[in-house]
């Protein structure tokens, strides 16, 4: 077909979603017009309870009058000092009390006066104290207060600042008696070239980043949303109207479909994200108005016209991913009703994702590949004003990134428009929840995405279960991730050899797969961590210096091979029986073909990434993940990846054993920055070299078949 026909099917498609959107007013007035309402109130609150916050502040922060009692030989004498420092030529000092009021009296008299309530304060001064100022000891002076009637914490600051005013002036009269001028009392005078600062209000200048982090988080949520409904139209809705069969035999592939129905969806969405923005911009606007006066809010115009540019440009990306995202999970749903129920999870999701860009230590380079979050962090980033090239790099990467992962997604939902058993399953298809299906091959896509979403949820919570010793952590966490995978496949009865790859590569020739899956593991470590600290520097968030110094801590005070197992080997296994195996199976099927083999080699990478949660190794797994799937794919057999995943760990080990503590710390962090030039040059040499030997190692292909539907 040529590309204008193509186009002309592309187009075709997407008037037509985008007509039956429209058509829907309801569904148009939640996604669309709601937000518009939805703004202002939420806005209003927050500022109401702004302004209250700090009203509140400001009251607990005003000068409050002060009354203090004086007892002892010299409290006459101390009553004339505390007059003279409140006279003094500086002024009165910082937190001085609205009012101040001395009485001299005895100590029975002085401690009733507290316990009453009329004086603050109690101070008395034995014999010898004023004559003391004057000399070069220090008094030690000590304030009482109430046990009956606490002071509260400003009076207790206008203590301070009353008794640091006598003594201010007690040095000053040590200077004069020294013969000495006053200069000597203040060495360094200090003033600010222009003038005071404008805007002496409060500020939040460092705080409006993070406080608008949740207004992005809201705006990043209602795109994905803007998404939702057309995409459960797409296809559920095309069952439930029974027109996608009339849709599957048009002059068009299912790519092309897919395409069309992406278009529309995305755009849904972009209108949504533009009709969000202008309601936050008109908000925040009449926003302004209830900021109490002399408030700064530490961002300038310029800055702020940049920060919604970058944000809209980047929120681009994110909306496609999003309808991406909606279109492939709601590829098999065969109702409008199971479609929503599918997607209430992916929500969940994108707020989790978003959500996470506000944790501090995020953002950064490796961060703005992870989808939703790159995107809020970027535009916080912004705000906070961030250096231009550096936000330019990131926007760059974030839309690669985006459009990466729409690329796949759409490739899935492809898939699964061309799979007959996914599409059409009916009614009848839905049994008992007890009864077992028959045995089958591989697992179904479905079922793929089921236990990755259950061994993600399982492995979450036993991160925040684990105990800190290694030892324990890594075997929890590994059978959180396998366990859900053991239960579904015997529940499911498919074929082990089949699904998990359990045969030996190349027949005679397994030796070379083998030694090439190591070849490749060992120098990929090193190269992708030389090419991550070109890109992002030297820089670790607290939890991978941690995580790092952790896994250095076990490799030093353990038996080594107790450090290898836990580290290299345990995870090899159960994490490629996972991944290569469970997973990388139900995405391809049986001889996928090529488009579909380069897709979710790259899907399978990017959910393997995802699992390793910290950002900074994202790029090391995600390097990793799509070299393990190729080999898998290409030999048909699981030892070649298992090999490359042990050497692959094996390689910090190794070196961190042996390097100093600060450079093991970044080498278990997959940081290169203490390696040799000739070590990464024999790492990219010995991974060609491993590429090679896999190659040579490939197994026949079959001609594969060509998709069920839609196919000309």
């Amino acid at each position: 077909m040529s590309d204008r026909r193509r186009w002309r099917a592309i187009r075709t498609v997407m008037h037509r979603d985008l007509l039956e959107f429209v058509r829907d007013q309801r569904t148009l007035f939640v996604t669309l017009l709601m937000p518009m309402a939805m703004y202002p109130v939420l806005a209003l609150a927050s500022t109401l309870g702004l302004r209250t916050a700090l009203s509140d502040l400001e009251a607990r922060q005003a000068p409050r009058p002060l009354a203090v009692a004086l007892s002892g030989p010299d409290a006459t004498a101390f009553a004339k000092r505390i007059e003279t420092a409140a006279r003094g030529e500086d002024g009165k000092p910082d937190n001085w009390p609205s009012g101040l009021s001395v009485k001299v009296c005895d100590p029975i008299a002085a401690q009733m006066l507290i316990d009453e309530g009329e004086m603050h304060a109690w101070l008395h001064l034995p014999a010898g104290t004023v004559a003391a100022l004057d000399g070069r000891e220090t008094v030690p002076l000590e304030a009482r207060t109430s046990a009956v009637q606490p002071v509260d914490a400003r009076r207790q600051e206008h203590i301070v600042a009353v008794v640091q005013a006598v003594a201010r002036d007690a040095r000053r009269r040590r200077i004069a008696a020294e013969g000495l001028p006053a200069s000597v009392f203040e060495p360094v005078s200090l003033t600010f070239a222009g003038g005071p600062k404008a805007g002496g209000g409060a500020s939040m200048d460092g705080v409006l980043p993070t406080a608008a982090g949740g207004v992005l988080v809201l705006l990043a949520l209602l795109t994905a949303t803007g998404a939702f409904y057309p995409a459960i139209d797409a296809i559920a809705g095309e069952k439930e109207r029974g027109t996608i069969e009339t849709l599957l035999i048009a002059p068009a592939s299912t790519g092309d479909i897919v395409a069309g129905k992406f278009l529309a969806i995305w755009a849904v969405a972009i209108v949504t994200l533009l009709v969000n923005a202008l309601s936050i911009a008109a908000t925040a606007a009449v926003l302004v108005r209830f900021i109490p006066a002399g408030f700064n809010l530490g961002v300038d115009a310029p800055r702020a016209a940049t920060a919604a540019g970058i944000t809209l440009v980047a929120f681009l990306g994110l909306a496609a991913v999003a309808a991406a995202v909606c279109l492939a999970v709601t590829s098999g749903s065969r109702s409008g009703k199971e479609a929503q129920n599918t997607l209430t999870p992916v929500i969940l999701l994108v707020s989790g994702l978003s959500a996470s860009a506000l944790l501090p230590g995020t953002g950064g380079t490796p961060f703005a590949v992870v989808p939703f979050a790159g995107q809020v962090a970027l535009a916080r980033d912004a705000l906070a004003g961030v250096a231009g090239g550096t936000l330019a790099a990131h926007l760059t990467i974030s839309l690669a990134a985006s459009a990466v992962v729409t690329w796949l997604l759409l490739r899935a939902a492809a898939t699964a428009i061309a799979d007959e058993e996914l599409l059409f399953r009916g009614p009848d298809s839905v049994g008992s929840p007890f009864a077992r299906p028959a045995p089958r091959r591989r697992p179904t896509a479905m079922q793929g995405f089921a236990v990755a979403l259950i061994a993600f949820a399982s492995l979450w919570y036993a991160q925040g279960l684990a105990v800190e010793d290694l030892v324990l952590a890594v075997p929890s966490q590994q059978a959180a991730l396998i366990l859900p995978l053991v239960a579904v496949r015997l529940w499911q009865r498919v074929d082990r050899r089949e699904t998990f790859g359990l045969r030996l590569p190349a027949g005679s020739r397994w030796p070379l797969a083998a030694g090439g899956g190591l070849l490749v593991g060992a120098g990929l470590f090193v190269v992708v961590a030389a090419a991550t600290l070109a890109l992002r520097g030297t820089h670790l968030s607290a939890a991978a210096r941690e995580l790092a110094q952790r896994i250095l801590d076990l490799l030093l005070s353990r038996p080594w091979w107790l450090g290898w197992l836990l580290i290299a080997v345990v995870p090899a296994i159960c994490e490629e029986l996972f991944f290569r195996g469970w997973l990388l199976a139900a995405a391809a099927g049986d001889a996928p073909e090529r488009r579909r083999a380069v897709a979710v080699v790259f899907l399978q990478a990017a959910v393997f990434a995802a699992f390793h949660l910290l950002p900074e190794r994202m790029p090391q797994t995600f390097a990793l993940g799509v070299a393990l799937g190729w080999m898998t794919l290409a030999t048909g057999s699981l030892l070649p990846a298992i090999l490359a995943h042990l050497a692959h760990n094996s390689v910090p080990l190794v070196l961190a054993r042996y390097a100093a503590e600060g450079h093991g710390k970044r080498l278990v962090a997959g940081d290169a920055s203490n390696l040799s030039g000739w070590l990464v040059v024999a790492a990219a040499a010995a991974t060609l070299v491993g590429l090679c030997l896999l190659a040579a190692c490939r197994r026949p292909t079959a001609p594969s078949a060509p998709d069920a539907v839609g196919r000309h």
